[in-house]
């Protein structure tokens, strides 16, 4: 999925360029024939900073608004292609710290609305559009169609490496976690019937064989899965419950039912 969406985002350009436009923009803004496709996180800063609210505007945001309601941030894990290329730097960071054991924590989700929040604050206090110049999946996608159309490339790339060095050697995988708009816009409209992950204690238990915690190991954003409180942290995907059905526990998994409290 991931592959794919790098190959749409080149080749938006590359038929742009080539006279088709029957495709045309990047993650901030997408237009496939007379569908048009807005970022929600952009969506939301322009109603704040326009205070005012377009029906075209609503209209372009309803499919990926759809699609988090019912089946959370799959976009962040399965198609944005900043995780994509986080993806690629964790494996170097585990090349160049071979021993290194993820400390997997689910933080309060708090802290995830507080740093949403003031990003929030900062775009109305400033008039400026912050989560344009934040926006991984924009930035990303607009730098490649900048290159491929005008053989040009913007500083934002500069911001997009710093984050990946940060990734590597301080922070791993922290803007996807905490920092990034896009993700914390999709949580607010994720419903408690969207897909999640759910953990069967007993399953668990009955794995005598394990002494580990792999799915714990393998979770890209450091958290326990074995917990309801993983959300909205979660990107949903679905790493822990392939390695849980791999060494033959399938503790973990999807469903679109409520989570009760459960303890890990």
């Amino acid at each position: 999925m991931q592959v794919g969406t790098v190959l749409f985002i080149i080749a938006v350009p590359l038929l742009n360029k080539i006279g088709y436009h029957g495709v045309n923009g990047t993650f901030y803004s997408l237009s496939i024939g007379e569908l048009n496709i807005v970022d929600p996180a952009l969506a939301l800063q322009t109603i704040l900073l326009t205070k005012s609210i377009y029906l075209p505007l609503i209209l372009a945001i309803v499919l990926p608004i759809l699609l988090a309601m019912f089946l959370g941030k799959v976009f962040c894990s399965w198609m944005c292609p900043y995780n994509f290329l986080a993806e690629f730097t964790e494996k170097f960071r585990k090349l160049i710290k071979p021993v290194e054991k993820q400390k997997n924590t689910n933080p309060s989700p708090q802290y995830y609305w507080i740093i949403f929040g003031i990003i929030l604050v900062l775009l109305m206090i400033t008039g400026i559009p912050v989560i344009t110049l934040i926006s991984m999946p924009g930035l990303i996608t607009s730098q490649i169609a900048d290159g491929i159309l005008y053989n040009v490339v913007g500083i934002e790339i500069l911001l997009i490496a710093l984050l990946l060095i940060l990734e590597v050697f301080v922070a791993p995988r922290f803007w996807c976690k905490y920092a990034c708009p896009v993700g914390a816009t999709l949580s607010l409209v994720k419903t408690k019937y969207a897909l999640k992950i759910k953990y069967s204690a007993k399953s668990c238990a009955e794995c005598k064989e394990i002494k580990e915690n792999p799915c714990n190991q393998v979770c890209p954003l450091q958290l326990n899965p074995k917990s309801v409180k993983i959300y909205p942290y979660c990107n949903n995907c679905f790493e822990c419950i392939t390695t849980c059905n791999d060494v033959g526990c399938r503790a973990l998994k999807i469903t679109f039912q409520p989570l009760k409290t459960n303890k890990p």
